[in-house]
């Protein structure tokens, strides 16, 4: 049982309806799934489908991550970041608004991050993904190139204790795969099992109780009602 907080559904660019993920999403034995869907859109309603729908709006912006999120903080259960440009990424490291940077290696010929970003990552609480979809759609050369890239994420993430999600990133159902899976793939990146079991259960799990705590207005800043 895990989540798996990045999935797109026929309504956000990908090939399947909501109902349709969530199915397969019960067979693999996901507890979750995280639906994508850009910063600029609606909040997302869910209907009961047996397994734990979480909405997630991914920021898609050049610059100014930091006010967008904040203006949005309370209209997603979860904020991405959809990275790639380093400026891109160390604003959303360097964000409290933020929940997880997504991709940070995306179209560059190094790993994206660096100690400094890492280092305001783990102090913000801000995860870093491991994204199997930018690994299966890789041309052989390039994905060899992308892993070691990976390689040296967890790396940094590893040196300073910076949580880690493993998401597939799915445009189909049949891209999806099991948290065991998933949490495979970060350990063949370089965590420690433990922490390559956490990407897809307790980091995401903590993740959406902390935030859906404070949109009920359960918690504050150091303080939580019982």
């Amino acid at each position: 049982m895990g989540y798996d907080l990045h999935v797109y559904t026929n309504e956000n660019g990908g090939e399947n309806s909501l109902e349709e993920l969530a199915g397969f999403a019960k067979k693999l034995g996901l507890k979750g799934l995280g639906i994508a869907r850009l910063h600029t859109e609606k909040k997302q309603e869910f209907p009961d489908t047996g397994i734990d729908l979480v909405d997630v709006a991914v920021i898609k912006a050049d610059n100014g991550i930091d006010e967008i999120a904040r203006r949005i903080r309370n209209k997603a259960e979860i904020i991405a970041v959809y990275g790639g440009k380093y400026l891109v990424n160390r604003q959303a490291c360097e964000s409290r608004y933020v929940d997880i940077l997504l991709h940070p290696e995306l179209n560059r010929n190094d790993s994206g991050l660096d100690h400094i970003s890492v280092r305001a990552a783990a102090e913000n609480r801000t995860a870093i993904e491991v994204n199997f979809r930018q690994i299966l759609e890789a041309y052989k050369r390039g994905r060899a190139n992308i892993l070691n890239h990976m390689k040296r994420n967890m790396m940094l993430c590893k040196k300073f204790n910076t949580d880690v999600v493993a998401t597939s990133s799915s445009l189909s159902k049949w891209n999806m795969r099991s948290a065991r899976e998933l949490a495979a793939i970060a350990y063949l990146l370089g965590l420690d099992l433990g922490h390559a079991i956490d990407t897809t259960t307790i980091i995401p799990e903590e993740i959406v109780r902390i935030n859906r705590e404070k949109l009920a207005g359960k918690r504050w800043e150091g303080v939580t009602i019982e």
